[in-house]
Order: C-alpha cells, then structure tokens, then sequence
C-alpha cells in the first residue's frame, strides 16, 4: 500500500487523539515538525525502494528503527525523571513500563 504524505499525517492525527504529543513548552509549529519527519520517512522509503530493497528487508529497517526510537525515547523520560517531576501519567507509563520489562513482558 503507497501512502502520500497527508494519508500519513491523517493516520499520525488518529494514533495521537489516545497518545498526544505533549509540545506545550517547544517553540516549534507542531505540524511543521510533523510534516517534516513524515516527509523524510517516505523519502527515505522511496529511496529503499529504487534500491531494490525488498519488502520484507524494509520491514526489518522498519522494525529496528521503531525500537532504537523507542528506546532512545525511554532513555529521555529516564533522564527527565532524574532531573524533574514528571506529569503524573507520563511517570506511571514509565513505571508500567519499567514493571514490564521486569517481569520479561515483551520477549519473544
């Protein structure tokens, strides 16, 4: 399935009504930043595209680059809750998530 760049942003919108981006403190345009990364991930996909990569390789590069954002993503909440407070829903995430991990959810 081809997906354009405003398809993408519709399916970001609807991921981000359960999940908002919390910016209220950046002094950047939220849509400009979302159309920024949104537009370097398809260029990105049409570029492994023309290079022949297939379908099933660049779900892996997918897959990877998910969990090294995700990771990196934790390790900034780690590094906020040692410096200042967290909202208390963002800090019950992190523990939720922390619990998990310790009791080995989300190995295969």
């Amino acid at each position: 399935m081809k997906l354009g760049l405003e398809e993408v942003l519709t399916l970001l919108a609807a991921i981000e009504q359960d999940y908002p981006w919390l910016t209220e403190e950046l002094p950047f345009d939220e849509n400009a930043l979302r159309r920024l990364v949104v537009a370097d991930l398809l260029e990105r996909d049409a570029m492994l595209q023309q290079q022949g990569v297939s379908a099933e390789d660049r779900q892996l590069v997918y897959l990877v680059s998910t969990a090294r954002l995700v990771l990196d993503n934790l390790l900034l909440y780690l590094r906020l809750m040692r410096h200042e407070t967290l909202p208390d829903e963002q800090l019950a995430e992190v523990r939720q998530l922390m619990q998990r991990l310790a009791r080995g959810e989300g190995r295969l």
